[in-house]
């Protein structure tokens, strides 16, 4: 007869209990014998997936099901094809969305959004990349994910499995004479050729060390690559642990359809957009889920040092295009960070129309992808579909992340853009 085990329990049986889990995808931690907290959530999960009463307690029937030779978790769910509908569809939905893989709606609708997710998925995971959910995908939607474990210090244990995270090195700000308050290097004026002087308003500064997120910080070091912000984010390496950095690797690699896993954060971040935004945008959203709060607390001020020494910087902040202008051409140029703090379409209704002309203008790749950006700095599920909306939303109070977006938008606008969108916001 079999031994009813519990937490706290040890032993021969608790370690065949553990085999047993880990088999089936419900246990992650080391085979040691000890009935600790890991093994306790594991039995939870087993018990509600298999519809046994949920008490953690191993007794005769929890022995009988995880011994049982077929899968049952697999057999109650159907096979999921695109075009599937249904709870089943919902449920597979959710659990991708749990593991950071799926962002849109639980609809129950087996469309391109979940099939997308669930390729993303089986690939990360190593199954059969088929874009269905059958046996082996849905045992492990359904295992429990490290994830699941929050940390809470700098040591946790997790039934007896210590993970260590190594001391943060303080980053000294390195004195310089000038200090950078923007990825956008502000040029107050500009003189052409022909003697004519153009202002350049300056952009607005980037969010505040306490609002940075991984996503904003990617966005930045893709393009800028300063050597402040490669401090902090090799001194955040150092303060992740190998098992979620080789877990974010994967997710970067799949959500960026790299060949290879990206050998460091700071190569992983220098690639930032260089395929599919929200997946990548989601892989980051998850790291950022996996720090620890002092760790997260001492990137932020490694990243808010913006004062690089003279001759340091390792990249060459963006500067926006000065425009050739004719002598008779004395328009102000505006830059889409400055517009949106004085839009006012009742008061004034050619900044509709401004607005209006220059979406005409962008190629609809660049528009999706700033919609997209957009949506996703404003926390929204729906995708933003006009500028003039988009200035309608803006609120760099709540959502400090727009910011970054419109200065991503601000960077893929030619001077021609530019200056007929500046002529037509001041008529």
């Amino acid at each position: 007869m079999d031994s009813i085990l519990r937490q706290g329990s040890n032993g021969n049986n608790v370690a065949e209990l553990q085999q047993l889990l880990q088999s089936k995808g419900f246990y992650i931690g080391t085979i040691d014998g000890d009935f600790g907290a890991g093994t306790t959530n594991a039995v939870l999960k087993f018990q509600k997936v298999n519809g046994l009463t949920t008490d953690g307690i191993v007794g005769s029937s929890t022995w009988a099901k995880l011994r049982a030779g077929s899968n049952p978790q697999a057999a109650a769910f159907p096979t999921l094809l695109p075009g599937s509908q249904g709870s089943a569809v919902s449920q597979a939905q959710q659990l991708l969305k749990d593991k950071g893989y799926y962002q849109g709606r639980i609809d129950g609708d087996f469309g391109v959004g979940t099939r997308d997710a669930i390729v993303a998925f089986q690939r990360a995971n190593g199954l059969t990349v088929d874009g269905k959910v059958g046996d082996q995908t849905w045992q492990k939607l359904q295992a429990p994910a490290i994830a699941d474990v929050t940390p809470q210090s700098p040591s946790n244990s997790v039934d007896n499995v210590e993970i260590v995270r190594p001391t943060p090195t303080p980053i000294a700000p390195t004195p310089s004479p000038t200090t950078t308050p923007s990825i956008f290097v502000p040029t107050e004026t500009t003189t052409t050729s022909t003697g004519t002087t153009v202002s350049i308003p300056s952009a607005s500064p980037i969010p505040s060390a306490s609002a940075i997120s991984l996503v904003d910080a990617a966005n930045s070091y893709s393009r800028a690559r300063l050597a402040n912000q490669t401090a902090a984010i090799n001194n955040l390496q150092a303060n992740i642990s190998p098992d979620i950095l080789q877990q974010f690797f994967q997710r970067w690699q799949t959500a960026s359809g790299l060949a290879t896993p990206a050998a460091s954060l700071q190569e992983a971040l220098s690639g930032y957009n260089s395929a599919q935004l929200l997946n990548q945008n989601l892989a980051l959203q998850w790291l950022q889920s996996q720090l620890l709060p002092q760790a997260l607390t001492q990137f932020r001020q490694d990243w808010s040092n913006l004062t690089v020494a003279a001759g340091t910087p390792s990249g060459t902040p963006f500067i926006p295009t000065q425009p050739t202008v004719s002598p008779s051409n004395t328009q102000q140029l505006i830059n889409l960070t400055d517009a949106v703090k004085a839009f006012d379409r009742n008061k004034y209704p050619n900044q509709v129309n401004a607005l209006e002309k220059l979406q005409a203008s962008l190629p609809d790749q660049t528009l999706q992808q700033f919609f997209q950006r957009w949506s996703l700095a404003s926390e929204q599920n729906a995708i933003a579909i006009s500028l003039v909306d988009v200035f309608q939303d803006y609120d760099s109070q709540k959502f400090p992340s727009q910011v970054t977006a419109l200065q991503w938008l601000e960077k893929e606008l030619t001077t021609d853009q530019l200056e007929q969108f500046s002529k037509d916001w001041q008529v």
